[in-house]
């Protein structure tokens, strides 16, 4: 990996481990299904904005942008609801390393689906990476039953990461060319399908702190577009394998950011349950061959 795509690689992972906070703060005034549809509607104007400045091939045709639709709510709209409601209820931390489980998730979906074989290793991986969740959680202690709630729905989110992957990867044929486009089209659609269920989680208008909207603006921007760009730009650098290395640094700045932005408190056992995670992942990721769209 040479300079440029370590640097894209340290960025990328700093940009997705600070939108834990953005989510925090931004669930101070937003729902999360309000969250969802603007930092999707952020994140799909920059891409499209950028397409259209380049010249880049846009998606077409019903049936790719029905694919599209099917991606957006397994990758996007319903993990980032998820993860917006998790985090009413858990630190941006506690957050940060549960989403450490997605490569962990993707990998016996992968297997299902074809994509990937498995081994001993990648076994052992996925063993270690579970066993850690549970140290993270303090599995066997005093925890609240609204931080459970709250762990249960990231690390769903996390599960719907996961299987996203392997459904964008099955589904939406990907091309150098097409990249951007089909991505600004996957947010796109789905800003749409979180702007059709809103009505049914609208709860009436709520007082607007300025720093939620702020750390929305940021999310959407930074954490889903241009986050989005940088991710394919390292694919297109250093392909799957080093792009895949993000999931494993993400943790660091999203600690490192919720411990000092934040000030929140990072118990004991939970460093090292990530530690578990991360060296799980880490077995698991031995050839991966899916690309990323978060």
């Amino acid at each position: 990996m040479n300079t440029k795509a370590t640097l894209t690689l340290l960025s990328l992972s700093l940009i997705w481990g600070c939108s834990f906070i953005f989510i925090k703060v931004g669930v101070e005034s937003f729902s999360p299904i309000e969250i969802a549809l603007l930092r999707t509607l952020l994140g799909s104007a920059v891409i499209l904005i950028i397409v259209r400045a380049r010249g880049l091939e846009f998606p077409h045709g019903h049936g790719l942008w029905w694919r599209l639709a099917i991606a957006g709510a397994i990758s996007n709209t319903i993990p980032y609801v998820l993860f917006g409601y998790g985090e009413i209820h858990i630190s941006a931390i506690l957050a940060g390393l549960l989403n450490a489980m997605t490569p962990l998730v993707t990998f016996p979906v992968a297997i299902i689906a074809g994509i990937e074989r498995s081994s001993s290793r990648r076994v052992l991986g996925l063993t270690l990476g579970f066993l850690g969740v549970l140290v993270v959680l303090g599995v066997g202690g005093n925890v609240a039953s609204g931080s459970l709630l709250g762990s249960a729905a990231c690390l769903l989110a996390a599960v719907s990461y996961g299987v996203g992957f392997v459904v964008v990867r099955k589904i939406i044929p990907i091309t150098d060319e097409a990249r951007l486009g089909l991505a600004g089209g996957q947010l796109l659609m789905a800003a749409v399908e979180a702007l059709v269920v809103l009505p049914l989680f609208w709860h009436g208008t709520q007082t607007i702190n300025p720093r939620s909207i702020i750390a929305i603006l940021l999310l959407g921007v930074m954490g889903t577009g241009v986050a989005y760009i940088l991710n394919y730009a390292l694919i297109h650098e250093v392909g799957a394998l080093g792009a895949s290395l993000t999931p494993l640094i993400m943790p660091i700045f999203s600690t490192l950011a919720g411990a000092l932005i934040l000030e929140e408190r990072l118990i004991w056992y939970q460093p090292i349950g990530a530690a578990l995670i991360l060296v799980g992942a880490w077995f698991v990721q031995r050839t991966p061959r899916l690309l990323s769209y978060d």
